[in-house]
């Protein structure tokens, strides 16, 4: 589905109600997230939760969605950059080399990427599904770096030794920013009784997944847990 107005139409409204109940995924498709796309996406959450009798998950699995949506957007755009500037992602070095301006470089020349990312076709894809399980699957159509999934499973590692994200700040990982997305959400799982197998990870030589599952039999428990 295509949505182009921040606002949704009837027909939107209607086609993610549909979806739902006659438990089909409901598909998303952009190119760079930018506010308005996140507005977009924020209102088709909304409404598909609604559908599902959820909606007390809203503004956890908000902040997780615009995460993993960021990190895929972002993920695309790297490898343009990587490519442009003639470094090579493999390469320990050339990665380290190549991320210390990234960040920069992205946010100074959004037209750019915007317009580099459709002529390559590396979109990021949302799947909003509910059958036995909530499920919210982001993937980007690159393919990750042994060392990016190995830092991905450190992160969520490292989270067993925190109780909430302030005791996460003095032992992030700078290289790819903050590092904070990744922690929050496993930290925000955790509070509503998940355990960290609901966030995962795959990748194959086409496209990179991240994947929220939530097994509707601990969905009562998570809104007690959200209402202490």
């Amino acid at each position: 589905m295509k949505v182009e107005s921040i606002e949704l139409s009837t027909e939107d409204i209607q086609s993610i109600r549909d979806a739902v109940k006659e438990r089909r995924p409901v598909n998303f498709y952009c190119y760079t997230l930018t506010l308005e796309q996140k507005q977009r996406f924020q209102n088709i959450l909304n409404v598909f939760l609604d559908e599902c009798g959820e909606s007390y998950l809203f503004n956890c699995l908000s902040y997780c969605l615009f995460e993993l949506l960021d990190n895929a957007s972002k993920a695309n755009a790297k490898r343009i950059y990587f490519k442009e500037q003639n470094l090579n992602i493999d390469d320990k070095t050339d990665y380290e080399n190549g991320m210390k301006a990234f960040k920069s470089n992205l946010s100074d020349n959004t037209q750019h990427y915007k317009a580099e990312l459709e002529a390559g076709m590396l979109q990021v894809h949302l799947q909003l599904s509910a059958n036995d399980v909530i499920s919210l699957s982001v993937s980007n159509n690159t393919k990750i770096t042994a060392a990016e999934k190995n830092r991905i499973e450190e992160k969520i590692s490292k989270t067993q030794n925190y109780e909430n994200v302030a005791d996460a700040f003095a032992d992030i990982d700078q290289t790819e920013g903050s590092g904070l997305g990744i922690i929050t959400i496993v930290i925000m799982l955790r509070k509503l009784g998940l355990s960290m197998d609901c966030l995962k990870f795959s990748t194959t030589d086409e496209e990179t997944i991240a994947e929220i599952v939530i097994p509707k039999h601990l969905l009562k428990d998570a809104e007690e847990l959200l209402e202490l």
